[in-house]
């Protein structure tokens, strides 16, 4: 890896290269702290951090995040690409995408300073660290995934390989981001659920027969290019999941591409979005490593043993490279992910991408490099022998491995030709609106014979501009005019960012074609407009929230967040508040932020009076000096009158239940159910005046309870059960609430019992004297009870059977229902059922016992 002073000094030859005047002056960077971030989260840049020698009222100033640098950026990203050098707070921001293996980055920015005459640029790198958390969202471990060989899966993806720790809010939602293409990431596997079909023993096989044959199963599976071959897994499509779902899913990383490092990565985005407005109150990223058991550690990019390495070059002519001169190879990283870092630039000229040939580089992707957009531009001094120059370079992998320097040698060859040729070719820069005129420092042609009659004409380009010579039109000039600086461009002033001009080059015997670009940096020059103005409702004398998704403007020069609301017309029957967080106290405000409301800090509070249509007017303004007004807007809103009337009863509500005394049972809204237009059924609250009473004398006082079902392991009886008093309809709705029958038997008849409840909303208004009505039906569910007393009889003769020797009794069977069975006769005597003998399965009752003559013993009349 390139060090720091080195990128630095590379990244400032642009600079030396252009010729500009701010060299001379020295650097237009006044304080370059870097920025410290934490893996895995976002840093803005404070206005410490980054400063220049540029006052704000003097001249124009902004700063572009360079792109086209692939070894930038490398773990994140600075946002937006174009922003003032005077920054606002929370507005430049520094987004690390959550990677575990670099402890720094780099970001290339170009500053430009605008007179009303001159550009001034200036590159350089904003250094950014990154540092460990102490406290983040997504925690990894104690488990780490494991593949335990190529081609197979690992372990699900749990609450023990990640967790989310977050302060849990009803408005909040938590939902993780998992498929991210750009991100190249997992590299060598894939994202699976389900559970994968297993070998099985055949015979009397040996056990190494069914691991190759499980082998050959997971390589089949996962060289599988359609759902019908997965056998048992499924293939993750999506990309937005619930938190808690997400641990629960069964997620399982697929390896399916050896070879490949031992360690693989699964990226996520855990996002908590605030309901209430929208907007992301939290984001964070991470890398869930994945240890494939069995490779090799990531090994370096090496050279490729087919490319010359060699390039020739014409004298003046941006000449592209090709594999053919460059090349490398990588076992582990696909070739378009392969960076090449300018390790060491020539000595002269400089290499360049062909989206802006005007600037160098110090990197580019091997995608670019096959492309044929990485060229060579040759210096613009004229030698009339071939002069060689050196680049090297290094090959940097996906993981960051980086190869050993590699030479390219490059060979400049003097051009033998008379035609007029561009040798010099740096483009313009300007800001939008503004005029410049084209000079020897920014293009420069050359003629062997005669550059003299060199003549430039307009041949096509100029869509957001004009050109002029001498203030006059300017479709055809010479090259003495450009040394002049009578040649000029000026803008449109229309919102744009690029332009172009093409030239044809004449000699009046040869010519060529050649493309001028031209960059134009934006302008604060429009004011913000609004993109969603929705009626906002609101209940009498209640608050609502002003959500961003009801109001929501945007600026196309400058950050959305600070686009001021100016309320120009207050509203007439309410007011606007700024509540600064939870629990706090709220205060009218005459403006806010468009960060305001993605917060949800700005709410309409109405004040109770009976206007029931209501508006106000803002002006959207930004932050430029004078701000830039937009049109006067009116927001309407809407207050919906707030009836003085109690909560109803829905018809068809029964409001009685029947239930067997061994069950329980929820109460639903087929038996309760009151309905209040203005109030949701979470605030329709349930107060229970009379607890369960049986309806006339009973023994016990026990009648039952009201019960919330979450309040209990099983919903069966249960005795410790918590009595309920206070429910809402809410409850109701969702099966929460249940009844429970005494605990105690109820004996053999069914048992009326009721309560009463009185239900209110949310402004006071209550329905007393709600009955209840609940019939407890019996379960024959005891066995009787016998109690015995002996029976003397004297011999060979007869006694009576009465209660007084035989007592039976049942708490949940009726008297008349008991009957006793003879299961084995008398040794000594018989008994006897209204005078005749009683034989074994017949059977008496209760009412024979009672009777005195229907239930004899008689005695044998022997010696016993």
């Amino acid at each position: 890896m390139v060090s720091r002073s080195q990128t630095l000094a590379w990244t400032l030859l642009p600079v030396l290269l252009l010729g500009l005047t701010c060299s001379s002056h020295g650097s237009l960077v006044k304080v370059n702290k870097g920025l410290k971030v934490k893996r895995g989260q976002s840093a803005y840049l404070d206005e410490g951090d980054l400063q220049f020698h540029i006052p704000r009222q003097k001249d124009a100033c902004k700063v572009e995040v360079v792109l086209n640098e692939p070894i930038t950026q490398r773990v994140g990203r600075l946002v937006p690409q174009v922003f003032d050098c005077h920054y606002l707070t929370d507005e430049v921001k520094y987004v690390h995408n959550g990677c575990p293996l670099l402890k720094e980055d780099t970001v290339k920015l170009r500053l430009y300073r605008f007179t009303e005459t001159e550009t001034y640029m200036e590159v350089f790198s904003l250094h950014v660290e990154i540092i460990e958390p102490e406290c983040s969202i997504i925690r990894l471990g104690p488990k780490s995934l494991e593949v335990p060989e190529f081609y197979s899966l690992s372990d699900v993806v749990d609450g023990n390989v990640v967790s989310f720790r977050y302060e849990r809010r009803s408005s909040l939602e938590c939902s993780v981001h998992l498929i991210n293409h750009n991100s190249h990431l997992p590299a060598h596997g894939q994202l699976v659920t389900g559970e994968p079909e297993k070998a099985t023993k055949r015979g009397d096989e040996p056990e190494s027969f069914i691991h190759l044959r499980q082998q050959l199963d997971n390589k089949a599976r996962a060289m599988c290019k359609s759902e019908d071959c997965l056998k048992g897994l499924k293939r993750v499509k999506v990309n937005k999941i619930p938190c808690d779902d997400f641990l629960s899913m069964g997620l399982r990383y697929q390896h399916i591409e050896p070879p490949s490092p031992d360690i693989d990565y699964i990226p996520i985005r855990l996002d908590l979005k605030d309901t209430r407005s929208g907007s992301i109150y939290q984001s964070e990223q991470a890398w869930i490593p994945v240890r494939i058991i069995g490779a090799m550690p990531n090994q370096p990019p090496k050279p490729s043993f087919m490319s010359m390495f060699i390039l020739e070059v014409d004298q003046f002519i941006l000449t592209p490279l090709s594999t053919a001169t460059l090349d490398a190879e990588d076992e582990e990283t696909p070739k378009q992910l392969l960076v090449f870092n300018i390790t060491r630039p020539p000595v002269d000229g400089f290499i360049a991408h062909l989206s802006d040939h005007t600037r160098p580089i110090s990197s580019f992707t091997w995608l670019d490099l096959n492309d044929m957009l990485i060229g060579y531009q040759p210096p613009n001094s004229s030698h009339t022998q071939r002069r060689n120059y050196e680049v090297e370079f290094e090959v940097h992998d996906f993981f960051f491995e980086k190869s050993q320097p590699v030479t390219v040698h490059v060979s400049v060859r003097n051009a033998d030709t008379n035609a007029p040729r561009v040798s010099w070719n740096m483009g313009l820069s300007l800001l939008e609106g503004q005029s410049r005129p084209i000079t020897w420092d920014q293009v420069q042609i050359v003629d062997n014979d005669n550059l003299n009659v060199v003549r430039i004409i307009t041949v096509d380009g100029l869509q957001h501009g004009r050109l002029t010579v001498r203030g006059g039109k300017g479709f055809m000039f010479t090259v003495s005019d450009i040394k002049a600086g009578v040649v000029r461009y000026h803008h449109d002033d229309s919102d744009s960012t690029k332009d172009f001009i093409i030239f044809r080059i004449t000699d009046g015997r040869h010519q060529t074609r050649h493309k001028f670009p031209i960059k134009i940096l934006p302008k604060d020059d429009s004011p913000p407009f609004l993109i969603t103005n929705m009626l906002l409702e609101v209940s009498e004398g209640q608050t609502a929230l002003l959500r961003g998704s009801t109001l929501q403007a945007s600026d196309m020069d400058s950050s959305d967040d600070y686009v001021l609301f100016n309320i120009t017309r207050p509203p007439q029957a309410g007011e606007l508040m700024k509540v600064p967080g939870p629990g706090l106290v709220g205060y009218p405000v005459n403006h806010f932020l468009q960060k305001d409301l993605f917060h949800s800090l700005v709410y309409y509070r109405h004040l109770g009076n009976k206007v029931f249509d209501d508006s106000f007017e803002v002006v959207l303004s930004d932050f430029h000096d004078p701000p830039n007004l937009s049109e006067p807007q009116v927001v309407l809103v809407h207050i919906e009158p707030v009836p003085d009337q109690p909560p109803k009863e829905v018809p068809g509500s029964s409001r009685c239940l029947v239930i067997k005394e061994t069950e329980v049972v929820h109460i639903t809204r087929q038996e309760l159910h009151f309905l209040d237009q203005e109030c949701p059924d979470s605030e329709l609250m349930y107060t229970v005046t009379t607890t369960p009473f049986y309806i006339g004398p009973h023994s016990t006082p026990d009648a039952g309870r009201l019960f919330l079902v979450d309040s209990i392991p099983k919903f069966t009886k249960d005795p410790n059960a918590p009595v309920l008093r206070l429910f809402t309809q809410h409850a109701v709705n969702f099966m929460k609430v249940a009844y429970m029958p005494p605990v105690t038997d109820i004996g053999p008849y069914p048992q009326y019992i009721q309560f009463i409840l009185s239900v209110t909303n949310r402004l006071g208004k209550t329905v007393t004297g709600i009955c209840f009505n609940i019939t407890v039906t019996p379960e024959d569910n005891q066995p009787p009870q016998v109690f015995t007393n002996a029976l003397s009889v004297d011999e060979g003769g007869e006694s009576r059977l009465g209660p007084e020797h035989l007592l039976l009794s049942d708490v949940d069977s009726m008297e008349e229902a008991l009957q006793v069975a003879l299961q084995r006769e008398p040794q000594h005597g018989v008994l006897q059922l209204g005078g005749l003998p009683l034989k074994p399965g017949q059977a008496f009752t209760v009412q024979d016992l009672k009777s005195f003559k229907h239930v004899k013993m008689a005695a044998e009349q022997r010696a016993l």
